[in-house]
């Protein structure tokens, strides 16, 4: 199994997992459990793909800052 398919699948079970936890909670909004078990699982799949965007916008935001200052060689014709 390649590392995409693995990040995939732990993915879709942490959502599944965490999904069926709270759909056993009283969150007092009078939701049914379907309702429940929709916006957690959805909620939680767009939440974990952002935390690879969250860590690509600091890895780019450390490569602006962290450039060095030596200048550039540019050849004038």
């Amino acid at each position: 199994m390649n590392r995409k398919n693995l990040y995939r699948l732990t993915t879709t079970l942490i959502a599944l997992i965490v999904a069926g936890i709270f759909l056993f909670c009283d969150f007092g909004l009078g939701i049914t459990p379907m309702t429940k078990f929709f916006v957690v699982f959805f909620g939680l799949v767009i939440g974990l793909q952002c935390i690879p965007a969250a860590l690509l916008f600091v890895g780019m935001i450390k490569g602006i800052f962290s450039r060095s200052e030596a200048p550039v060689n540019q050849v004038m014709r």
